[in-house]
């Protein structure tokens, strides 16, 4: 349920069979067909196969409309037990997220430290700024998944995302303000630049203890984790080889 009934909108219904009964596939195509003609509300109907859908992966963007999908006829509790199985993840799951994309954040726009380069600074110097506001909108983007693992749930489609953030259980203080000084571009400018970047590195400040809360890990030991457990490689080679950018890697 989205809050909105308006031209815009249309019903998602989603039917499981548990057998391969084309007879009764027409029979609720026409049902949804005759609900559309009378309520003027255009239906999106899709009808799956249960075995087939306990077989495939799921992907992020099914993953989050089934999370929020309301099931209305369950009599024997398969789809219940079919929704619990795909979409019960490991703790793992979102700590590994959430440690990749504070990876990314701190590549592209905001570093744990004074002096270490971004690769939005790194096109400020190559001379494009065109590129380094492009990446500073990225780095929204990137706030905006973290927002969600923070929160426990699955990253919604494109259309969605930012209203999306808007109702999370969990949000930093001032989070629209300054989401809006991040997606303002008034010119492609230094000064323009410097302005939606501080409003990144706000947010981020922001967030940074939640980050730190829920992975049960300093800003150090994500860099430690990210490393041995995402990137799967021997951490005393990055720690010998600091002066690396890891840009050239990314």
């Amino acid at each position: 349920m989205r809050g909105f009934a308006d031209r815009f909108s249309d019903l998602d219904i989603t039917v499981f069979l548990d057998r391969d009964d084309k007879e009764l596939q027409r029979a609720i195509r026409s049902i949804a067909l005759e609900e559309e003609k009378r309520s003027g509300l255009e239906t999106d109907l899709m009808i799956h196969d249960l075995e087939d859908s306990r077989k495939k992966r799921w992907d992020e963007i099914e993953r989050r409309e089934f999370s929020k999908a309301k099931v209305v006829f369950d009599p024997e509790g398969q789809i219940e037990e079919l929704l619990n199985e795909k979409l019960s993840v490991s703790r793992d799951f979102w700590v590994n997220r959430i440690t990749t994309l504070t990876e990314y954040l701190k590549w592209y726009c905001c570093p744990s430290e004074e002096g270490v380069g971004t690769i939005t600074e790194a096109w400020i110097e190559r001379g494009d700024l065109v590129a380094a506001h492009h990446c500073v909108s990225y780095g929204l983007e990137v706030i905006l998944e973290m927002l969600f693992a923070l929160n426990r749930e699955f990253f919604p489609s494109v259309k969605w995302r930012l209203f999306d953030s808007y109702g999370l259980k969990w949000l930093p203080n001032d989070y629209r303000h300054l989401v809006q000084e991040m997606m303002i571009v008034r010119s492609f400018s230094k000064g323009d630049l410097d302005r939606r970047l501080n409003a990144v590195r706000q947010l981020w400040d922001r967030v940074l203890p939640k980050v730190e809360q829920e992975t049960r890990m300093t800003l150090e030991e994500l860099d430690v984790y990210y490393v041995r457990n995402i990137l799967r490689q021997n951490v005393s080679f990055f720690q010998t080889n600091e002066s690396m950018d890891p840009m050239l890697s990314h």
